[in-house]
């Protein structure tokens, strides 16, 4: 098996080997989703839920009871949730537990403006389109999603992309010290 093949990309370079080998599955990605999901469902059920029934507004909507106060509430913390765990730690909990996290294309920070691209806007698009987008993680070269390709950012596992870091560095360290 030639080495290319193996390892994804079209490209011949060390850097894009390196970086394809570094981004997370699909089904990693799926499990890490569900896990948050299984998160948000037992936090509405403690919080949510519980309040509605204490005011005695469970029952209350806006316009159509697509439009619930509950329904409202959930939505608040879903988003709420992904961009301040996105943020402040460029992965939710689901992500910590499968060992990926989410990185800027160009090797920077987030920022805030990336994470709410991602996570607001994207998966806005995401869930009103019942999930399809996703599967672009399969068929894209570097797995990258429709959320990923608004905020540019890619989601890697962490144990490769700690060693990308460092074969990167020794191969700049060692190129810059042959010359």
């Amino acid at each position: 098996m030639e080495h290319n093949e193996r390892y994804g990309p079209e490209h011949d370079t060390l850097f894009d080997k390196l970086d394809y080998m570094a981004t997370a599955h699909f089904f990693t990605r799926l499990v890490s989703y569900i896990i948050d999901i299984i998160i948000l469902w037992s936090v509405s059920q403690i919080l949510v839920y519980p309040v509605l029934n204490v005011f005695e507004i469970s029952d209350a909507y806006f316009w159509i009871p697509f439009f619930s106060i509950g329904n409202i509430m959930t939505a608040v913390i879903y988003f709420t949730y992904f961009v301040l765990m996105t943020h402040f730690f460029q992965q939710t909990l689901g992500k910590m537990i499968t060992g990926i996290s989410v990185i800027s294309q160009d090797g920077r920070k987030l920022t805030f403006a990336q994470v709410v691209y991602r996570e607001l806007v994207g998966r806005f698009i995401n869930n009103q389109l019942f999930y399809l987008p996703y599967l672009m993680i399969i068929f894209t070269e570097n797995r990258i999603g429709l959320h990923d390709f608004f905020a540019d950012t890619y989601v890697v596992k962490n144990s490769y992309e700690n060693y990308k870091k460092m074969i990167k560095s020794r191969y700049l360290r060692e190129s810059y010290d042959g010359q």
